[in-house]
């Protein structure tokens, strides 16, 4: 009869992270589930399956929580944009697609509406949207950063590449905030995301060009 080999033990370290990744995920769940004003500690940590005690080991309150969570959810978020915008040089899927892609999968689910929740309470409450200013602008240089290569070869200047980004950006924001209540009117959504991909399409490909407007 032969004995089960033990099972190394885990690190203070590897223990200290899958702690951490508990309470972060814990939070964005109970956050998507329950909004920010009902956002209490002991719920996380229920949810979380760790003590109140362990949480205020690693999170000094409840908005160094979020703050950390909203930065986890954004980083992960970049790292799959930047994959899709990978996708797109190598010529696997269009512009296009891209943005369907970016309506889809970020600004029409889980992702927007927690950024909705954290921009909402950001408002009215001073510390944690001074905490949270940092870690958004990591974001969206980043954005800067991935469709500034992505269209590096358009034909249109480099500083309008950063205005069809932003451009881009309030559109899928405006129609996220529409699904709120507007939920279930999908062609309406597809017809906005058609005419701007039909602009997008010409802005690129320089049969649309976009006049400065003058300011520096």
């Amino acid at each position: 009869m032969t004995t089960a080999a033990k099972r190394p033990r885990r690190s203070q370290e590897e223990r200290t992270l899958e702690t951490r990744g508990k309470l972060i995920a814990a939070t964005l769940d109970v956050l998507l589930e329950e909004g920010y004003l009902k956002l209490a500690t002991q719920r996380i940590c229920d949810a979380a399956g760790v003590s109140r005690g362990a949480m205020l080991h690693h999170f000094r309150d409840k908005q160094s929580l979020i703050v950390a969570a909203i930065d986890e959810l954004l980083v992960s978020a970049t790292a799959e944009i930047r994959s899709q915008a990978d996708r797109v040089r190598a010529q696997e899927i269009t512009p296009e697609e891209f943005v369907d892609y970016l309506w889809f999968e970020h600004f029409s689910g889980r992702l927007f509406y927690l950024t909705l929740e954290h921009v909402t309470a950001a408002r009215t409450d001073d510390e944690i949207r001074a905490a949270l200013i940092p870690v958004v602008r990591r974001f969206h240089l980043a954005l800067d950063e991935i469709w500034g290569a992505l269209f590096s070869a358009a034909a249109l200047p480099r500083s309008r590449v950063a205005t069809v980004l932003n451009l881009t950006l309030c559109l899928l924001r405006g129609m996220g905030v529409q699904t709120v209540l507007r939920p279930d009117d999908p062609a309406y959504y597809d017809d906005l995301r058609g005419v701007w991909k039909i602009m997008l399409r010409a802005i690129l490909d320089g049969r649309v060009r976009l006049e400065t407007t003058g300011r520096s």
